[in-house]
């Protein structure tokens, strides 16, 4: 499953509170997780990452130093000169992924989805979306305003 990374925080991060935040593009992890939807992942360190098992769900880069990040389910482990490398696949996947994952590019550890919420934070990047929100808003105060006026004319 390919994702967006959202931008929420500085220095090329993508987290909120801590956690990185993901938007999925593709329907790889259906149906656990589905396109549209938004991941947060419990961040981990580069320590943490070396320690993981079968059964986990982790968000990695597609390649060192990639901003292409790759959310997929552990299904093995080899050692390789002493790294820890991840063999991963996609649930709704027939087969493993091609590439074995070094432990040194995973970001993070699923925690939870937002159902189709990636495309709510989608939205929000977009300035018609945030016109029209600010839009609806004046236009609540302005109605609750002449409500008020035309309840005191009636009374």
């Amino acid at each position: 499953m390919a994702a967006v990374a959202t931008n929420i925080s500085g220095q090329n991060k993508h987290a909120a509170f801590g956690h990185p935040v993901l938007i999925v593009l593709s329907g790889s992890m259906s149906p656990v997780i589905r396109t549209g939807d938004l991941i947060i992942d419990d961040a981990i360190t580069a320590q943490q990452a070396r320690h993981l098992h079968a059964g986990q769900v982790i968000s990695f880069r597609a390649a060192p130093g990639s901003t292409v990040v790759i959310t997929h389910r552990i299904i093995g482990q080899r050692i390789i000169r002493g790294a820890v490398n991840y063999i991963t696949k996609g649930d709704a996947n027939n087969s493993p992924d091609a590439a074995l994952r070094p432990a040194s590019d995973v970001i993070g550890v699923f925690r939870l989805s937002i159902r189709r919420g990636g495309y709510i934070v989608n939205a929000l990047h977009h300035p018609v979306v945030l016109v029209m929100l600010l839009a609806s808003v004046l236009l609540w105060l302005i109605a609750g305003t002449l409500r008020r006026k035309a309840r005191r004319r009636t009374e």
